[in-house]
């Protein structure tokens, strides 16, 4: 389901245009990033579009209390969470794939990130253990998008996080609309 194994950037105006109608779309905080992570995500094919998946940083709410300390919280539908083991064998959290704020994208509105011109060596070497865990969970990452989708087209609120999803229908309805108006 995963058309292929690269990231991507969507332009900043496609995510203006859609929070016009959607204001949980995730910002690409273009002009206030304060540390170098870029907004870079997934492209994934549901039906005739091209849905971008967002990648995220680590959060305190991807942790839970476990014993004295802190451990990784288990992935969900919505949240996929990318963990690596390191050279030590311990599992590290190096960020999550936002399933539930997925996107509609026209191909025009995707650019390819080029991961070998990264010149932050650490940034460069988080992005390619990232991309390691999507090839190596391409499956589960498809399934879970299909899943929410479908939960979400077919207002099942009867789990929680469904509230919290974008309206992909009306995503939908904005990128064939944003599309018209570009050509």
């Amino acid at each position: 389901m995963i058309t292929d194994y690269k990231i991507y950037s969507v332009s900043d105006g496609y995510i203006k245009f859609l929070q016009k109608s959607c204001p949980n779309v995730y910002s690409n905080k273009e002009n206030t990033r304060t540390h170098t992570r870029k907004y870079i995500g997934i492209v994934i094919k549901i039906n005739e579009f091209h849905y971008y998946i967002p990648m995220s940083s680590p959060k305190k709410t991807d942790y839970q209390k476990a014993g004295s300390g802190m451990a990784i919280r288990k992935s969900i539908v919505p949240i996929i969470r990318i963990v690596v083991k390191n050279s030590k064998g311990i599992k590290e959290l190096k960020g999550t794939l936002r399933v539930s704020h997925m996107i509609p994208v026209p191909a025009t509105e995707l650019k390819l990130y080029d991961i070998d011109n990264e010149p932050d060596k650490a940034y460069r070497d988080l992005i390619r253990d990232e991309m390691i865990f999507i090839r190596q969970n391409k499956v589960k990452i498809g399934n879970n998008a299909k899943v929410i989708y479908k939960q979400k087209l077919n207002e099942d609120e009867t789990v929680g996080y469904i509230k919290s999803a974008l309206n992909y229908k009306l995503l939908e309805e904005k990128c064939r609309q944003f599309v018209a108006e570009i050509k």
